[in-house]
């Protein structure tokens, strides 16, 4: 399910890179850099606390030059190159943020809070990072499995502002069909599957933020039939940073 979950979250990020509005309103990847390398080793020094073990080193694609380490807690630290060297130029410190509670009436349990490696457009010139809440409950042959995500405005001095929170940004259940080996032996596909997919689309009205548009892709496919039964149904929301109800549920 952990495997499952980890590339339906790849896809939520770069689908909504594939379907942006315009070449610019779209979203940076950040794409790990090699621990081995020398451009790891040299980043990681610049830092006065190092990289940790637990921790990643990102740069962005494309024509950024920043990096960025991700470490437990969750904190980011961003770095730039100024005169040569490596200097850090932001800091943000997420382990106090406060999610909403998503454990379904004691089913669900939260298994980790991470940031995916994705930068997302709210102006020309702010970003938002997604801090991913997963839970998640084991079943007899299956599991389920939902992330949601706060959209966290990054501020110069360190701090941040949430600008959509509680998005679902990916799901999967899985239950169970067959209970027999003559079941496993008679039938191609044992489980009742779903699960959930957000792209995003950003829109430049001449505001001080562009507004999100987010889609969802649900998908369901019965047990003992075969991919081509697989059922497609898609919602769309169309929300605005910074509002009351900032959840785009």
């Amino acid at each position: 399910m952990k495997n499952i979950l980890a590339v339906l979250l790849t896809l939520t990020s770069f689908s909504a890179m594939a379907t942006a509005t315009s070449a610019v309103l779209k979203p940076v990847p950040l794409s790990a850099i090699k621990k081995q390398s020398e451009q790891y080793h040299a980043i990681c020094q610049a830092i006065k606390s190092g990289c940790p073990a637990d921790s990643t080193l990102w740069r962005e694609k494309g024509a950024g030059r920043a990096v960025y380490l991700t470490s437990p807690g969750p904190t980011l630290i961003r770095m730039n190159r100024s005169n040569g060297e490596w200097v850090m130029d932001g800091r943000w410190d997420f382990s106090h943020h406060e999610s909403r509670d998503n454990s379904d009436d004691g089913e669900l349990t939260r298994s980790e809070v991470t940031l995916f490696p994705a930068l997302y457009p709210l102006s020309q010139t702010k970003q938002a990072v997604a801090l991913v809440s997963t839970w998640s409950t084991g079943y007899s042959g299956g599991g389920r499995e939902e992330a949601y995500a706060d959209f966290l405005m990054l501020k110069a001095d360190g701090e941040y502002q949430t600008a959509f929170s509680n998005v679902p940004f990916s799901s999967r259940e899985m239950i169970r069909a067959c209970f027999s080996e003559q079941d496993y032996a008679k039938k191609s596909h044992c489980h009742d599957e779903s699960w959930r997919i957000l792209t995003l689309q950003f829109t430049d009205e001449g505001r001080e933020y562009y507004s999100w548009k987010f889609i969802t892709k649900a998908s369901d496919w019965p047990s003992f039939t075969d991919k081509s039964a697989i059922t497609v149904g898609i919602t769309e929301k169309t929300a605005y940073p910074f509002q009351p109800d900032t959840s785009a549920q």
